[in-house]
């Protein structure tokens, strides 16, 4: 296991008095390294982002939270030991845990015994009383935000923990956390004390024994509204668990146990030899998970900690070497000096971030550090750096073809634009997406020039190219509006007051497709404030040129969010209450052409994540990791692949289908920092026929001699033999590349604040 990932060219190598030795991780707040105190105590220390940083609003708050943190000291916590939310990158460190998250311990070796939930419960049980006593409530206590270690679990993670008495951050709308352990009453805008935090320790026990949350997984309205109005699955559950876990996730805070209460009652956990269990030496864990620890707590630090760099008289860090310049990351001593420019490793980036969100640029780069930056960036263009390749070479050698694996993967660069875009489409010679100021702009393919920018609306998102036009929805301003690729003026606007149902209010889009002047859609609406459910959702069709509304069906239970429209069909998942059922509706009249259960199972998951339509078979992946392949026409099965993956892993869209193979990427629900992995199903039968592990989640980008193309969030383009899955890669960028194909042309994302453009190629070795 590797325990750190080793520093690449941005990175700070001080932070404060703290010196950077390693990367721990990223999330959506910050990005976390491993540090050495001035003391060589090992640390670790959050960087926030640097868009939070410029928000004043997050800057109080973060203050005051900082303030509450350092106020918690326990046992079973990772305290706040220094801070500085002053800083031009705010910062804090906290006492290093040599641990695995409770999420990957659980993901690698599944569901735990009855001894090491209870053990697991009382060590949390006891961090909440510290926490809690401190006057703060937590209010992300998540699988991610529990670290294992030999003497006990530790809760770590306070950036966005709130002081219990800090009424000022209670917004309207606003919710913090992640889905399947807020509780009810914050998800529904009420006020949220430590009873929100005991909801989320009863979701982790259930977690942890079963391999899966209790209100399943699927996209976040979905599991939301199960929190707020269904019973938690606790099917699975060790019998002496059930009642316990049952009342920590009561609707009413009311109703659940107090933590002094959980302490006295899980405490009595007992070792695998009867006796009264003490944590120590790892006896309380799993074996496999604590045979991991232990090899975590073996491994050294990656580097031997640098002595501090000597100051300038201007006070700023001078550079080891005396032509090698420094990249600003914050005022001194915030960060003072970067990790030196050279060859970026293969680790996970910490700078990738989610698909479509907002980014801003990452660092102030002096003059000679700019060029610097910028060689690096197109070293990494070149035909001999970072290629490498990995997978069966027997395979390569008996075929008679060079496989993926004998081959050589290069991105030879075309041009550089100072123009930063997200998700990125190419149609009609431009390249359109999403810029860093909010609003839609197209770039010339051929030299990277701006062609015209389109004023999108508040919140816009960009849904793609559609029926010739760039789509943008607003959940903000409620409408669709479509985007003529030329001239980048709009052409038509649906407002959502056209398909809203009578009763209720327009909440937000989840999918929208555009064809034949028709918006298909799928959206979720509010109720009126005291029904009982919070939402209700719709697929309607509204017609583009008139806004006139063609058809509609209002669907009670949970809408999936993949959506397609192919040869006239509209098609989406419903999760019902006696399954999930894929639909198919014509797409003139609406009326439905035929129903399919893809899942039978009254548990929670099943829900549709990814849509694609070839040669009359309709094929769709789920959320638990199955891709199911139906007649177009009659809705019948043809046949369904399981993948096995355990946990609750969802087939990302897009599938691609090609020469008689699905291709498809797996990864995860609420995180796309989790691993992920690439599939070849023979279409016909279903049949696997190689899969192939990423780093972070993929995105499949198409097909090119005789390769599959995916990039990863880790930074990575990987060509996959399309018959065999031996790989090859290259590197792209620092961060999630956001990339698109256009035959051999590639346009990414470089990690720079700069959208790149690339001719790729596959030649022999």
């Amino acid at each position: 296991m590797q325990a750190y990932v080793p520093l690449r060219t941005g990175d700070p190598e001080r932070v404060g008095p703290y010196r950077i030795v390693a990367r721990l991780g990223s999330g959506g707040m910050g990005r976390v390294y491993l540090a050495g105190s001035p003391g060589g105590r090992a640390t670790a220390v959050k960087v926030v982002h640097e868009e939070l940083a410029e928000d004043p609003a997050f800057r109080r708050r973060f203050r005051r939270e900082v303030a509450a943190a350092q106020r918690v000291s326990g046992p079973f916590t990772a305290p706040v030991v220094d801070a500085d939310p002053d800083a031009e990158l705010p910062w804090l460190a906290t006492a290093h845990v040599p641990g695995v998250a409770l999420g990957t311990a659980v993901a690698a070796h599944g569901a735990w015994p009855e001894r090491s939930v209870r053990a697991l419960g009382a060590g949390l049980a006891e961090a909440l009383e510290t926490i809690h006593r401190a006057d703060v409530v937590h209010r992300d206590l998540k699988p991610s935000n529990v670290l294992l270690a030999p003497d006990g679990p530790r809760v770590i993670d306070f950036g966005i923990s709130v002081a219990a008495d800090d009424t000022k951050l209670t917004t309207t709308g606003a919710v913090v956390g992640s889905p399947g352990y807020l509780p009810p009453e914050q998800l529904v805008g009420r006020e949220v004390g430590p009873p929100g935090d005991v909801f989320a320790l009863g979701a982790l026990l259930a977690y942890a024994a079963t391999g899966s949350g209790p209100f399943g997984g699927g996209p976040a309205h979905g599991v939301g509204y199960r929190v707020v109005h269904e019973d938690p699955d606790l099917a699975g559950l060790p019998d002496g668990l059930v009642e316990v876990v049952a009342r920590c996730l009561a609707k009413d805070p009311r109703q659940r146990p107090g933590v002094s209460e959980l302490v006295g009652e899980l405490g009595r956990w007992e070792a695998d030899d009867g006796t009264g269990g003490t944590f120590t030496a790892g006896t309380w864990l799993p074996a496999p998970v604590a045979a991991d620890i232990a090899a975590l707590g073996a491994e050294p630090l990656p580097l031997p900690l640098p002595l501090p760099l000597p100051l300038s008289q201007s006070g700023v860090a001078a550079p080891a070497d005396a032509d090698l310049p420094t990249v600003r990351v914050g005022p001194v001593p915030t960060a003072v000096a970067t990790a030196r420019l050279g060859t970026p490793s293969a680790g996970p980036s910490s700078a990738a971030r989610p698909r479509g969100a907002a980014r801003r640029r990452t660092a102030v780069l002096a003059a000679a550090g700019a060029f610097v930056v910028l060689a690096v960036v197109g070293g990494l263009l070149l035909p001999r750096a970072f290629s490498d390749s990995s997978g069966p070479g027997d395979d390569a050698e008996n075929s008679g073809s060079p496989t993926a694996a004998a081959k050589q993967l290069t991105v030879r660069e075309l041009w550089p634009s100072d123009r930063e875009l997200e998700r990125p489409h190419v149609a009609r010679g431009k390249l359109i997406g999403e810029g860093d100021d909010g609003r839609l702009h197209a770039v010339d393919t051929g030299d990277g020039d701006l062609v015209w920018t389109y004023d999108s609306p508040e919140s816009a998102a960009f849904e793609g190219v559609s029926d010739g036009l760039a789509v943008v929805s607003s959940n903000a301003e409620d409408t669709i509006q479509g985007v003529d690729v030329d001239g980048g003026e709009r052409v038509w606007k649906v407002d959502a007051r056209t398909h809203t149902p009578s009763g209720t209010e327009f909440n937000l889009y989840m999918g929208v497709v555009v064809a034949d002047g028709t918006v298909y859609l799928n959206a979720m609406y509010d109720l009126p404030e005291g029904s009982k459910r919070s939402g209700t959702y719709a697929v309607s069709a509204v017609d583009a040129a008139t806004g006139r509304l063609k058809w509609t069906h209002r669907i009670d239970q949970i809408l999936s969010d993949a959506l397609a429209v192919v040869d006239g069909v509209v098609y989406g998942g419903v999760r019902e209450s006696d399954g999930t059922y894929f639909h198919a509706w014509d797409a003139e009249t609406g009326d439905r052409l035929w129903r399919y259960r893809a899942s039978a199972s009254r548990n929670y998951g099943g829900e549709v994540s990814a849509i694609e339509v070839s040669d009359g078979t309709v094929y769709f992946g789920d959320d638990r990791g199955v891709l199911h392949a139906v007649d177009a026409r009659r809705g019948t099965r043809r046949w369904i692949h399981d993948t096995d993956t355990g946990g609750v892993r969802q087939w990302l869209d897009p599938l691609v289908v090609a020469d008689g193979v699905v291709y498809g990427g797996i990864g995860g629900v609420t995180s796309e920092y989790e691993s992920g992995s690439v599939h070849a199903v023979d279409a016909g039968s279903g049949k696997p026929l190689w899969s192939e592990q990423t780093e972070r989640d993929p995105e499949l980008h198409g097909l090119l001699d005789g390769s599959v193309l995916f990039s990863t969030g880790a930074g990575d383009l990987r060509a996959a033999d399309a018959r065999t899955g031996a790989t090859a890669k290259t590197r792209l960028s620092s961060g999630d590349p956001d990339a698109a194909l256009d035959g051999d042309r590639i346009y990414f994302d470089g990690g720079d604040g700069r959208l790149h453009a690339g001719r790729v190629s596959l030649t022999e070795r």
